[in-house]
């Protein structure tokens, strides 16, 4: 399959590779996609452009991902797939800072349907906050790595990105916003719905 193939050219590139999204997760994405009719998606992190790929497979032939980037490093691999699955028009690649590109789209007056967060960790709670403002009612904020390989329990001796990650947890769990479910899929991934 395209997904496949595009798995084994990521994996090729070497150490980089990890950053990528597990097949399971490119499915799960499709489906989420597909459950929720989401035709207006947006992307924090994209790198070989897997999730992108994925999300766009399940929009109708009017939906729009708009997916960002601070690196255009692997766009051209991204692109060649997007155009092989045919979902190159549905898709909007923006080069540029997240943090400032969420608050651009926040400007402009954006709402998504769907969104999905997997860049720098340590931007995640800005991240999180940003999207909500961007997420229309009802609408669902995916955010991936939410487990660091487990490391999100060591409090003690874990690392500055595992200790973010798991105040944002607690945080998460505890916000009246929204409503939660961590999935122990891949390295985890946070299922969040606003109110």
């Amino acid at each position: 399959t395209l997904i496949k193939k595009l798995i084994i050219e990521t994996q090729k590139l070497g150490r980089v590779a990890k950053m990528q999204i597990s097949a399971e997760q490119a499915k799960f994405l499709e489906l989420i996609t597909k459950l929720i009719s989401a035709k207006k998606c947006l992307e924090v992190g994209r790198f070989t452009g897997l999730s992108s790929l994925s999300i766009a497979r399940s929009l109708p032939k009017n939906g729009q991902i708009i997916t960002i980037d601070n690196s255009d490093e692997f766009t051209d691999i991204a692109q060649k797939y997007w155009k092989r699955a045919k979902v190159y028009k549905k898709i909007k690649s923006i080069n540029g800072n997240g943090i400032d590109t969420l608050n651009y789209l926040i400007s402009k007056n954006n709402c998504f349907d769907l969104i999905f967060i997997d860049a720098d960790k340590s931007n995640y709670p800005k991240y999180y906050e940003l999207s909500l403002k961007l997420l229309k009612k009802n609408g669902l904020l995916l955010i991936d790595n939410v487990l660091w390989d487990g490391e999100v329990t060591n409090l003690k001796n874990g690392s500055k990105v595992s200790k973010i990650l798991h105040l944002l947890n607690k945080k998460i769990a505890n916000d009246k916003r929204v409503d939660f479910v961590l999935l122990p899929l891949a390295d985890g991934i946070s299922l969040i719905r606003k109110k």
